[in-house]
């Protein structure tokens, strides 16, 4: 991954971009579109190679989020991290990074544990961080965070990586002790179920 973003912080977390955009205006949403778009025509094969079927299902509604609601009116950012946790979850399993690096008790919850050794282990996540970071970097003359910027925040880049991860490691796990069980899932944003019938209702209007 290239460090065209990185500050005195260290660089960001890859969330930190997706949601940078996910959150941003039309054009944002619209560069994470394509970006998506890309990184999903190259790993089409990929996703179709045993052990990737976890993959293949959330990288499914990642792309329906992207792709069924470009305004980001159906969605909360949190229906996103939860859904991109359950993806590079099963991204490390698929890729042997969770055999490299087991999670332990201290980053369970921390995104870099989740995201750094899939970057390592798998070419197109790493080219897609890659892209993410330059087109938002592109975007956003040079500098680091100013007295007045947010803390956690460069460029207008928020560290939501920073209050680590909603899930943890394991959350695209089918047993549903490893993800925080139902009562977990109830005090969330937005419940899969609730989170389906968004995505329908936008595509047929």
């Amino acid at each position: 991954m290239s460090r065209a973003l990185e500050d005195d912080h260290g660089s960001f977390a890859v969330i930190d971009l997706v949601a940078h955009l996910y959150r941003g205006g039309a054009e944002d949403r619209g560069a994470l579109a394509k970006i998506w778009s890309r990184y999903s025509d190259a790993t089409v094969s990929e996703r179709k190679t045993t052990g990737f079927e976890m993959v293949r299902m959330h990288h499914a509604t990642l792309t329906r989020m992207f792709r069924d609601d470009p305004d980001g009116d159906y969605l909360d950012i949190e229906d996103v991290r939860m859904t991109w946790e359950e993806f590079v979850d099963a991204l490390r399993d698929a890729t042997g990074a969770s055999a490299d690096e087991p999670a332990s008790p201290e980053n369970a919850k921390s995104y870099d544990a989740l995201e750094r050794p899939v970057m390592q282990r798998n070419q197109s996540f790493s080219n897609l961080a890659k892209d993410l970071e330059e087109v938002i970097a592109a975007a956003r003359s040079p500098g680091t965070s100013a007295d007045n910027t947010p803390e956690g925040s460069t460029r207008g880049i928020q560290r939501i990586s920073s209050s680590g991860m909603l899930l943890g490691i394991g959350c695209s796990s089918r047993e549903p002790s490893l993800r925080g069980g139902n009562a977990f899932h109830a005090g969330m944003t937005v419940r899969s179920e609730d989170l389906k019938s968004r995505l329908e209702k936008n595509a047929t209007q």
